[in-house]
């Protein structure tokens, strides 16, 4: 799975693999309202740290560069804020920190990420493409699938036994049910919290409680076969958001959600914007408008999957804290605190 997604010339992520273009869409590609709302979570957190400058954002997967863009753009209605914020886009291939750099944005290799940060660190459906173990219950026991190959050549699963580590991962795990169980995401999570002195570490993500089982996603399309044609498709499984939890208390980090981002996105304010553009679609259609009712009716329409509990909606959101003891507004609405 290391290599499928992220070996430099082969590997999936070499290419950029996100947009109606590519393989999939993320939040920030359906709408700029997505990047204007985290950036007024991020305005919040700056408030609460007694606005520091610099005030680092730190994106971990910054792919193409949209949130980026979005949060940037949005942040400059407040001068002083975005005068303070310093955002370093964090890719893992040369190829999409070049395509970074050359849209004007400062990038990093995770390993050259410096530590004792003011700020907050983003993570925008990354944990669940983190590489992970495949195990399988049988109606006896508990079994690793290894890639290994068949005798045609090709790559097949090949059963084996599974250590203790994977038991533990994998409890509650039903007869029959195959899942991604990993260490992945809660190593992260202790490397993210590394770079911060002070601040709060942001997840939104694919997961829940347990383990998920695993698929591929190839041109907007799912899949169940994850060794076909390796490096052409995302490979994802969601999070173990339990385990994430209990790693974060583990490190004295504190723990808010998880809530569900239709939640988050409420309680950042985006019914209230849902509503200033509808009085806009209905003054444009009163006034007889009507081609800019319709646009923005077809912009309401596409942020609205945004919060659609059955798609983006259903995601999770996390937020850590390091060094800090407050609870921010993305999951603090949600809780009705």
């Amino acid at each position: 799975m290391e290599a499928a997604l992220y070996d430099p010339d082969e590997g999936f992520y070499a290419r950029p693999p996100v947009g109606t273009e590519g393989h999939f869409v993320t939040n920030p590609h359906v709408s700029e309202v997505f990047g204007a709302l985290v950036a007024r979570q991020l305005g919040e957190a700056w408030d609460l740290l007694g606005e520091p400058d610099p005030f680092h954002v730190v994106e971990f997967a910054a792919g193409d560069g949209t949130l980026a863009r979005q949060v940037l753009d949005a942040a400059r209605g407040a001068l002083a804020f975005a005068e303070a914020i310093r955002y370093l886009a964090v890719e893992r291939t040369p190829g999409a920190r070049h395509a970074l750099a050359a849209a004007g944005l400062e990038t990093v290799e995770p390993e050259r990420l410096p530590a004792g940060l003011t700020g907050v660190v983003l993570a925008n459906e990354l944990l669940d493409n983190l590489p992970f173990r495949l195990v399988r219950r049988t109606d006896d026991d508990l079994e690793e699938l290894r890639v290994g190959v068949d005798e045609t050549g090709g790559f097949a699963f090949v059963p084996a036994p599974a250590d203790d580590d994977l038991r533990e991962l994998a409890r509650g795990l039903e007869p029959g049910g195959r899942a991604a169980v990993g260490r992945e995401p809660q190593r992260w999570l202790e490397a993210a919290a590394g770079v911060l002195e002070r601040g709060w570490i942001v997840v939104f993500d694919y997961g829940g409680d347990g383990p998920r089982a695993p698929q591929t996603y190839r041109s907007h399309q799912a899949g169940e076969d994850l060794l076909r044609d390796p490096g052409s498709a995302d490979i994802t499984a969601g999070v173990d958001l339990r385990a994430l939890a209990e790693r974060g208390r583990e490190l004295g980090l504190g723990v808010w959600g998880p809530v569900s981002q239709r939640d988050a996105l409420l309680a950042l304010g985006f019914g209230e914007r849902a509503e200033v553009q509808r009085a806009a679609t209905a003054e444009d259609r009163d006034a007889g408008r009507h081609l800019d009712a319709a646009r923005r009716w077809a912009r309401r329409s596409r942020e609205s999957l945004l919060i659609e509990p059955s798609g983006l909606g259903g995601l999770q959101v996390m937020v850590f804290g390091v060094g800090v003891d407050r609870e921010l507004a993305a999951t603090r609405g949600a809780a009705g605190g």
